[in-house]
């Protein structure tokens, strides 16, 4: 009997025993605790070129019925180096506080398997820096103890909200706090001011990269049970979960391993080549369209003022009876030339709401959306019927009605019910109502009836036309005098305007002779005469006259040079960027452009009596499926022609047509150092 109680009182015990006491099954792990996330997450070695290692980063959302959004913030980081000992030694976390509250509840340094708790009383509350927009974006920062080679940095924060996709870049619901895990009740009153700008709904779109590599990031969304979402998960995979209960609807994303966002020059933003999880509980994008309108459908009034600028400009522009078309374009470029791009805080709703048009006309300045709703005003004063639309400058948005946007444009309705889209922001000196840098961007105009997701159409590079003559003469003792022109249109109009409006009217001709520099450093009397810069009349042309003194000097009874045209071109960003670039022979992201481009040149040299083209040289044309390059050369009597064709035929370029676009660019280059060689004979 004694024998067999003592065997019940172990096996009690035994039972009651904590879990990390009893011994696991061969080949299971316990629970992750955070020393042995930071034990796993090994070193520099196993992390190439990393500072730092994202340990583990989780975050859970709450959403109220009212759309205010508790989350729960969690970020375990491990120092690998020194340089990241000195990066991480001041953390910061940027939040707005109009509609956002964020709190830093607890930081420790982990350092050899201890935690070492930093006063979270330290933290300081700043002004964000700013430039251009100045908003009241504020940053909280905190001093960590000096940091060592494996620390491991925990935070947990807290934050209530909401952001919205025009108050800045990225998106999501605010950052996190402890709300009500079942949903809650309506918002309480000190909620109020973080209902959301679309009360009830809610959207983020999360990134699952980052400049350091991530050991394992998750995200968790728990809706109230009677709320649906939409949800998609773009470039990659993602591991995803769903589950539910009777008062919410818990969904998961997560990922592991994953790598440092690649970066390379000239890269589309990261949200078109890192994965991401988007979601949204709007029902539709005519839904969007039609908040987007309620909104904002008060702040178009025109005051007596507007109404008579409005008279003023289309009578000395003699379009008093003109078609809408052409009214809307002369007033897209008197609003992109006079309301200059700067953001000062004026009131509530920064990110969401347009400013009045009385404000912005007052004051002259504003950012995207006021920019918009001033010419959206001048239009509706002028008897058209515009509207506010949101766009995505540079980056797409895809088919998930979130709010994927940066940037607000201004939609006239043509007689067919069809829109034409323009852009004031992006126009000012350029000839364009709407930017070729922002061709193939998706817009959501705000409607009364909803309007769909729409897209900007393709344009092809000879909608960017840069045109390029040069008439040059060399004389017996190797003076070269000659003219360029240069005549642009779509992009290349806009980057013809920016070399005059970027120079003052003084020293344009010393501007002009920088750019000529390439060619011969003993350029001189150059003129530069133009259209003016804000002479939308026609598209933007340039000619500059020089002279170059002993520009060819005879080497053995031989001349040799290059040509003047195409050094000019493949070395001046400003007219033909994708030439003048240096390119790498591969990459792994999408190469962003911004706009397609054709260059059309053609160079003639008279050359003096008795020179001739020794073995004329030649280039293997290049017509791939992104780019194009050909080029010729040949003597016509005492004249020399050169020409260059090159097309970049899309804004965008995958990285499987990356090698077809540098074989083209490399092409262009090498025409361009091909030297001349001319000998003496004949007359």
């Amino acid at each position: 009997m004694k024998s067999r109680l003592t065997v019940a009182i172990c096996l009690l015990l035994a039972l009651a025993a904590p879990a990390s006491a009893v011994d696991l099954p061969p080949g299971e792990q316990p629970p992750p605790t955070p020393l042995s996330r930071l034990a796993a997450a090994g070193t520099a070695d196993d992390h190439p070129g990393a500072d730092h290692v994202v340990v583990f980063e989780h975050a859970v959302n709450r959403v109220k019925p009212s759309g205010v959004t508790d989350v729960d913030g969690y970020r375990l980081v491990k120092v690998l180096t020194p340089h990241g000992a000195r990066d991480r030694s001041v953390l910061d976390w940027h939040y707005d506080p109009q509609s956002q509250h964020l709190e830093i509840r607890e930081v420790n340094v982990i350092r050899d398997g201890e935690r070492l708790p930093v006063d979270v009383t330290a933290v300081q509350d700043l002004p964000a820096p700013q430039s251009m927009i100045y908003w009241r974006d504020r940053v909280k920062t905190l001093q960590l103890p000096r940091l060592r080679v494996g620390d491991g940095i925990e935070v947990r924060t807290f934050s209530k909200g909401f952001t919205y996709a025009l108050l800045g870049e990225g998106g999501g619901a605010a950052g996190g706090a402890s709300g009500d895990a079942s949903g809650g009740s309506d918002a309480a009153p000190d909620d109020s001011r973080y209902i959301p700008p679309m009360p009830g709904e809610y959207f983020d779109i999360v990134l699952f990269r980052g400049d350091a590599p991530i050991v394992e990031k998750r995200y968790e969304l728990v809706l109230p049970a009677d709320k649906r979402l939409h949800a998609e998960v773009y470039n990659g995979g993602l591991y995803s979960s769903v589950t539910y209960d009777e008062a919410t609807t818990t969904y998961a994303w997560w990922g592991l391993d994953l790598p440092a966002q690649v970066h390379e020059p000239a890269q589309p933003d990261a949200s078109d080549i890192v994965p991401k999880a988007v979601m949204a509980t709007a029902a539709s994008w005519e839904a969007k369209s039609r908040w987007f309108f309620d909104v904002n459908r008060n702040q178009f009034e025109a005051t007596p003022a507007i109404a008579a600028k409005v008279a003023e400009i289309l009578d000395d522009a003699g379009l008093k009876r003109a078609d809408d078309e052409r009214k809307a374009r002369k007033l897209v470029h008197w609003v992109a030339q006079n309301i200059r791009y700067s953001g000062q805080t004026m009131g509530e709703g920064e990110g969401f709401t347009l400013h009045p048009g009385d404000m912005i006309f007052e004051q002259r300045s504003g950012v995207c959306k006021d920019i918009a709703g001033m010419l959206i005003t001048m239009m509706r004063a002028a008897g058209l019927d515009a509207y506010a639309a949101m766009t995505m400058a540079g980056s797409r948005i895809d088919a998930v009605p979130a709010d994927q946007f940066n940037h607000c444009v201004t939609a006239l309705r043509l007689p067919d019910g069809s829109f034409r889209m323009y852009d004031p922001t992006w126009v000012p000196y350029n000839n364009d109502i709407w930017s070729k840098s922002e061709t193939e961007q998706h817009y959501l105009v705000g409607s009364p009836e909803g309007e769909t997701l729409s897209r900007i159409a393709y344009s092809p590079p000879a909608e960017s036309p840069l045109k390029i003559r040069h008439e040059a003469q060399l004389a017996q003792d190797g003076t070269l005098t000659g003219t360029f022109r240069f005549d642009g249109g779509g992009a290349s109009d806009s980057r013809l305007r920016r070399l005059v409006n970027g120079s003052r009217i003084r020293e344009l001709d010393a501007a002009c002779a920088r750019i000529l520099a390439v060619v011969s450093p003993r350029v001189q009397d150059v003129r530069c005469t133009h259209r003016a810069a804000d002479d939308f009349a026609g598209d933007m042309w340039i000619e500059i006259a020089y002279r170059i003194p002993g520009f060819a000097g005879a080497v053995a009874g031989e001349w040799t040079f290059t040509s003047p045209m195409m050094q000019v071109v493949m070395s001046n960003g400003t007219l033909f960027r994708a030439g003048a670039s240096s390119w790498a022979d591969a990459r792994e992201t999408d190469l962003m452009l911004w706009y397609t481009q054709l260059v059309d040149g053609e160079e003639t040299i008279r050359l003096p009596g008795g020179w001739q083209l020794a073995d004329a040289p030649a280039v293997d044309p290049v017509d791939e499926t992104y780019a194009a390059f050909s080029g010729t050369a040949a003597q016509d009597g005492r004249r020399l022609r050169v020409t260059q064709r090159a097309e970049v035929r899309r804004r965008q370029i995958p990285p499987d047509g990356y090698p077809g676009f540098v074989a083209a660019m490399t092409a262009a280059r090498t025409w361009a150092d091909q030297e001349f060689r001319f000998t003496k004979g004949g007359r």
